[in-house]
């Protein structure tokens, strides 16, 4: 028998690929955004309450930074009140949640990655809005919340507002010589298909529910991540990193890499950012032929 599972946010990066993923083994249901705005936490826990599913899956936020700094509300809105929303309905009808979070719920003043049990300090409104979703979940369902921490998603659906990095800096080679990037920001780029292989590893793994990092392994700044990038795709466009000294309006954290300790205990961890990397651009390139 299948797995009834409700996903909030199927159609971005990490619902496309566990819908993917998942669709042998899960009876999913994926509302539109036109269908539930997620900033209607009241609409989101009823349908969880209708619907009543064994899994709730969270793959929704307002997630660009600038946006969040210019709309706060909005933010809280969708990254906290209705994670607390949906949260307690999935307490409610006894199924598991699962809600994605942010590498920038930290300051980035570490330099040696992120354990969950450190503390987390957010230094702009998106981070604020994503940890107080994170306590939100766990407060609320303590016995079924499961909260994943991630980093710099990219995948086969891109955000409809801004691509992702990689479709971006690919556009960006079309037309430019030189590209300036960034080469004081560290944190670990992740393949949303292997978040999701990962994310249904977890929930099989027989591991409790709590706080996991779940991001490919390794580390590297944007500039390397964009040189990389280049080499994949076989362009010449010549990557300049640039220290900008963290002026970034809003502020962005220096250094966000995540230690997956915790869930490498229960036997899952992901593959080198570079391995991943490398058969994404692969798959790009190839579909442009």
């Amino acid at each position: 028998m299948k797995l009834r599972t409700l996903i909030f946010g199927g159609s971005g990066q990490l619902g496309t690929e566990l819908r993917l993923q998942a669709e042998d083994s899960w009876e999913i249901t994926a509302p539109s955004r036109t269908a539930l705005d997620m900033a209607d936490a009241a609409g989101a826990a009823a349908l969880v309450r209708e619907l009543r599913p064994n899994l709730v899956v969270n793959a929704s936020a307002l997630h660009l930074v600038d946006v969040c700094e210019a709309d706060f509300a909005r933010a809280l809105a969708i990254n906290a009140v209705a994670v607390s929303a949906i949260a307690k309905a999935s307490a409610e009808i006894g199924a598991r949640f699962v809600t994605v979070s942010t590498d920038y719920v930290f300051d980035g003043k570490s330099r040696r990655p992120y354990r969950e049990t450190d503390l987390a300090e957010p230094i702009q409104c998106y981070g604020i809005s994503k940890l107080a979703g994170e306590r939100a979940a766990l407060a609320a369902h303590p016995e079924g919340a499961f909260v994943i921490r991630t980093c710099g998603l990219y995948g086969s659906a891109p955000s409809r507002q801004k691509g992702n990095f990689v479709v971006n800096r690919l556009a960006d080679a079309r037309r430019l010589d030189r590209i300036e990037v960034g080469s004081d920001l560290t944190c670990t780029p992740t393949s949303a298909a292997d978040l999701a292989t990962a994310t249904i590893q977890l929930l099989t793994s027989g591991a409790p529910p709590g706080l996991y990092h779940l991001t490919n392994a390794g580390s590297c700044d944007w500039a390397r991540f964009t040189a990389e990038i280049f080499q994949l795709a076989g362009v010449s466009t010549r990557v300049v990193p640039v220290d900008r000294r963290g002026a970034y309006a809003p502020v962005r954290p220096a250094y966000t890499v995540l230690d997956c300790g915790t869930a490498a205990a229960h036997g899952v961890s992901l593959r080198p950012w570079q391995d991943a990397l490398a058969e994404y651009v692969g798959a790009l390139v190839s579909r442009t032929r």
